[in-house]
């Protein structure tokens, strides 16, 4: 091992794991290596919290990042169950709560997000919740399992997951959303309006175009009123409206923050000493005008693999097209892209079958899709955004054409 400091990377995630298994494994780098978590667990993975880990069907450990062991053979030194609270970047120290510090000649911020609290009466009654890590999984899992009554604010990725778990256990489930279709800013109205007739046919009772006045109850939920002025019974209110990146150590350090902790398209950050990855990063991407800021489990992979090679001096370019993915109601939803604008969107097949697909195109161009039920062909999808090519709306409609014969090289072979 080098005499070196190291490097210290805090958050104890998936992106802090992926970036010290690619700095052993990828790189050789043999230098100290410290990771930091606030919770007391290993790293794991986010997806089933609000899937198969909170119906049961997903194993503690199958959400782990890495082997357990991995860490021990690989001479990373773990420091979970507490914050860094205090970062110096000019001294490259980092203080953990309890008093712990840990020199470095470079750091990795992985702070990631939390969720956004609700500002408004009863939102700290008993019964109201929120979901981020797998302590809340826990609690929710009990929670939803002794309800009757749920509701649940906000219709996203996450409240969307959220309604068809709490159906699949049986409860009556309440969705508010104060915008028009579930998904509405990612999916718009035509494709939004059919997620939300399929949450109709699976008994999820929707209230959009609504917003949450005050949850009501003396100790605990009882209801929930809404701005139109509806009372709905509850006892259990499930929060998801969002996430709010954790930057208050690096903005404490002096580091640029807008939206998250910003970077260029390699990661690194307004020092020299500091790289950010994860949720908490928003960074340069040569293919969207403005920085992006990225919550998903794809996203969190490829931050941490790429701030490795940056870390070692070998940096790569993010350029890579956003991916998101959803179980909802029995069916697996892929999606690719992140468009600000469309003027068009081409589906083929039928809703609600394996292998339905929409794309959004601008002016001629596909900027996003979705594929349901639709294993392998993500990749292809992937593909076909990142050409940024026009595409014949008649082919894309069509699904007698294999969506790899969709791709530019295709098409330029068969022309």
């Amino acid at each position: 091992m080098s005499a070196d400091p190291g490097i210290v990377i805090i958050g104890a995630s998936l992106t802090g794991a992926k970036a010290a298994q690619a700095l052993r494994l990828d790189h050789g780098y043999d230098g100290p290596i410290t990771l930091v978590g606030d919770e007391p667990h290993l790293p794991y993975q986010r997806p089933a919290l609000s899937k198969g880990y909170l119906l049961g069907t997903t194993a503690p450990g199958d959400l782990d990042v890495l082997e357990p062991q991995f860490y021990a053979d690989q001479d990373i030194t773990l420091a979970l169950g507490a914050p860094a609270t205090a970062l110096d970047l000019d001294a490259r120290r980092v203080r953990l709560a309890g008093g712990t510090e840990f020199a470095f000649t470079q750091v990795l911020i992985a702070t990631g997000s939390r969720p956004r609290r609700l500002q408004l009466p009863g939102a700290d009654l008993d019964g109201v919740c929120y979901l981020r890590n797998r302590d809340d999984s826990e609690h929710l899992a009990t929670a939803l399992r002794a309800a009757t009554d749920v509701v649940i604010i906000g219709a996203g990725w996450l409240g969307s997951e959220l309604a068809a778990a709490s159906r699949t256990l049986g409860n009556h489930t309440t969705v508010i959303d104060p915008l028009p279709t579930p998904l509405y800013h990612v999916l718009g109205d035509q494709i939004g309006g059919l997620f939300a007739g399929r949450h109709r046919d699976h008994g999820v009772n929707l209230l959009l175009g609504d917003g949450v006045e005050a949850i009501l109850g003396t100790h605990s939920v009882d209801a929930v009123q809404t701005i139109t002025g509806q009372t709905i019974p509850a006892d259990l209110v499930i929060v998801g409206v969002g996430a709010v990146p954790n930057t208050e150590l690096a903005q404490a350090a002096g580091l640029r923050v807008d939206g998250g902790i910003r970077t260029d398209e390699h990661l690194r950050t307004s020092h020299a000493a500091a790289l950010a990855a994860g949720d908490v990063a928003r960074h340069q991407h040569p293919g969207y005008l403005n920085p992006v800021r990225i919550e998903h489990w794809d996203n969190a992979v490829i931050h941490g693999t790429a701030a490795a090679a940056t870390l070692v001096g070998k940096p790569t370019t993010i350029d890579h097209v956003p991916y998101f993915f959803s179980t909802q109601h029995g069916s697996t939803l892929e999606y690719v892209g992140l468009p600000t604008t469309w003027d068009r969107i081409i589906t083929r097949g039928e809703h609600g079958t394996p292998g339905f697909t929409a794309f959004w195109l601008d002016r001629g161009i596909p900027v996003a899709a979705l594929t349901i039920d639709n294993w392998g062909a993500a990749d292809h999808l992937r593909t076909l955004i990142t050409a940024a090519h026009p595409a014949d709306p008649r082919q894309l409609a069509d699904p007698d054409i294999p969506l790899p014969d969709l791709l530019p090289n295709a098409r330029s072979r068969t022309s």
